[in-house]
């Protein structure tokens, strides 16, 4: 009952929209294709109806992911792996959105987005990530390795539907790039696990090792897609863009720099700054 008096706003706007969409199926999408600007109060209420959705389901979200007690924290887990599920599905369908409303019409795709996009998003990922950075219930491991799969399945997806695109290239490419941040910071809870085991069972100073080699791996992506990002003459390119260079580091390299970085730039630091003055002292 408390839950209910805390949560009043929002329960009682999520029956306005689906009083709302009712009214709007009913005397709105029998007329939507008469003309244009039917066409686009429809793509409007729907959008207005998915804010609203969105807004009221964070907390909710929230609540299901923070549930005491073990079972509760089962609930939490398998939340995050059905609230990521949802928050991707919602992205994907930005790019069939974008592709709808290119003729200018916000045809049935664009209104679809218009609803789940908002609605789905913002509640499903930060539920996701919350749950990602305090685990509980079926296990830190798998819940992180379940996201980060799933992440991984949807950004192929949505990369190869985003480069399909024949007008506006470039603004695709920065969408798939957007898209693969997203990814590579889903991918970051998956290797803090991995490095935390590598503390418990490799022995001597071989986990720390460990960390350079990646650390190596994640400046190495770096400078890949700072390369990428140069104009490419040979395609004529004008503009930076982003490319295959660019979607590997934001999705394995930004999270091998921000756990494994500053041990590999340290590593590399001491190791240069120590034969730097042996050579210096040889030439003496």
């Amino acid at each position: 009952m408390n839950w209910l008096n805390s949560h009043w706003l929002q329960l009682t706007l999520i029956a306005g929209v689906i009083v709302l969409l009712v009214f709007g199926r009913n005397k709105i999408l029998p007329r939507v294709q008469e003309n244009k600007f039917i066409l686009w109060l429809a793509w409007i209420v729907t959008a207005v109806c998915g804010l609203v959705l969105g807004w009221a389901l964070i907390d909710v979200a929230g609540w299901v992911t923070s549930l005491p007690t073990t079972f509760g924290g089962v609930v939490a887990s398998l939340g995050a792996i059905l609230a990521v599920v949802a928050g991707w599905w919602a992205i994907s369908m930005l790019v069939e959105m974008f592709r709808d409303l290119a003729d200018g019409v916000p045809d049935g795709d664009a209104r679809k987005a218009a609803l789940w996009v908002p609605t789905l998003a913002p509640a499903g990922l930060s539920a996701a990530w919350g749950i990602v950075t305090n685990p509980r219930g079926i296990g830190t491991g798998i819940t992180a390795a379940v996201i980060a799969g799933i992440s991984l399945v949807f950004l192929f997806k949505i990369v190869k539907a985003a480069l399909a695109g024949k007008k506006g290239e470039t603004v695709w490419k920065w969408f798939a790039a957007a898209a693969s941040l997203l990814c590579g910071l889903l991918m970051i809870p998956l290797l803090a696990f991995a490095d935390s085991l590598s503390q418990q069972y490799l022995p001597g100073n071989w986990p720390t090792g460990l960390r350079i080699v990646i650390g190596f791996l994640g400046v190495g992506l770096l400078i890949w897609a700072i390369v990428d990002l140069v104009p490419k003459k040979k395609q004529g390119e004008k503009r930076m863009s982003p490319d295959e260079g660019v979607r590997a580091f934001l999705t394995f390299g930004l999270p091998a720099l921000v756990l494994c970085g500053a041990v590999a730039v340290g590593a590399i630091s001491d190791a240069a700054t120590e034969q730097g003055n042996i050579l210096v002292g040889s030439m003496k």
